[in-house]
């Protein structure tokens, strides 16, 4: 599909370097024609029919989806997407405690997107930071782009141009790669069924960010359920409780970052959310059966691709 796609790619018309600060009132229009956007730093917001609170309060769904550093968003490419005129991103105010920084967001349009594959997307195609960063050709292109946009001269805008194709050919193969992902994960746990959507929402934010210090209490309040009710629909999607989902993933990210990283063994647990190496050292190798300096050797010394089993199912 992905290379039906990038045979149809619509030509690149323009591309911008936006800069704002958490907390103002700035927007970048989403709309028509369509649009990719890659957020460097800040927070930002996707909201419909121009409505953009700056606290977090969102009435009547007008909120569709916010966006963290990292994040990449796909609007209007699909058939269905010619309401998304009625869009805005705004950039918000960090997180109660959160250091402020400087708001950057690229943003790329397109012309008229052709029918065919690209019809069959979604208004709005959302690649978290995580999935942006396991994709090497598409965090390359990100980094030449912004490296040409932060150069005014008129070579590195021709530059910048060029990219737009590419940009968006790594966005959707980045995006096809994700959906084969979660589909293989869909069908062999739930069959047919429609996957929960507040379960959905807790296994984004588990995913984005594996550091944090959730609780079962945290989590449900993020889906807006109670402790019981999302113990009880976690274990029914997925087969195993919040909390040790939350531990495997984990240690799969740490297994990524000792096989392809240089990161020493406490950076590498502070990123997947352990306070110390030692810590860390003992949770990985109750895992995997092994410590994490032997895995990292034996990785790079077969020189084969890695891979730890997938999230278990509970017995």
């Amino acid at each position: 599909m992905a290379d039906e796609m990038e045979r149809q790619l619509p030509r690149g018309v323009a591309v911008s370097r936006h800069h704002g600060h958490p907390g103002a009132l700035w927007r970048a229009s989403a709309g028509a024609p369509p649009s990719l956007h890659v957020v460097v730093q800040g927070a930002f917001r996707l909201s419909q029919d121009g409505a953009c609170p700056l606290d977090g309060a969102c009435a009547d769904g007008a909120c569709a989806l916010e966006l963290d550093a990292g994040d990449l968003v796909l609007l209007g490419f699909g058939a269905r997407g010619a309401g998304s005129g009625e869009q805005s991103l705004c950039c918000v105010a960090p997180p109660t405690g959160a250091a402020p920084a400087e708001a950057e967001l690229i943003s790329a349009t397109y012309a008229a997107a052709p029918g065919g594959a690209l019809a069959s997307l979604a208004p709005v195609v959302h690649l978290p930071a995580g999935e942006v960063r396991r994709a090497p050709g598409l965090s390359a292109v990100v980094g030449l782009l912004r490296a040409a946009l932060a150069d005014p001269s008129p070579g590195q805008a021709s530059l910048a141009r060029s990219l737009l194709e590419p940009l968006l050919a790594y966005a959707l193969h980045c995006h096809e790669r994700a959906g084969e992902v979660s589909a293989a994960r869909a069908r062999g746990r739930r069959g047919a069924r429609a996957f929960d959507r507040r379960v959905a929402r807790v296994l984004r934010l588990m995913q984005e960010r594996p550091a944090e210090r959730w609780t079962l209490e945290a989590l449900a309040k993020a889906a807006g359920l109670s402790r019981a009710a999302l113990a009880r629909r976690f274990l029914a999607e997925l087969g195993v409780p919040p909390l040790r989902y939350l531990a495997e993933l984990r240690m799969q990210r740490a297994a990524e970052l000792l096989a392809e990283g240089d990161g020493s063994l406490a950076a590498v647990a502070a990123e997947v959310g352990y306070d110390s190496e030692f810590a860390f050292s003992r949770a990985f190798k109750r895992h995997t059966g092994e410590a994490p300096g032997a895995f990292r050797r034996r990785s790079r010394s077969e020189g084969a691709a890695f891979r730890l089993p997938p999230v278990r199912a509970a017995a």
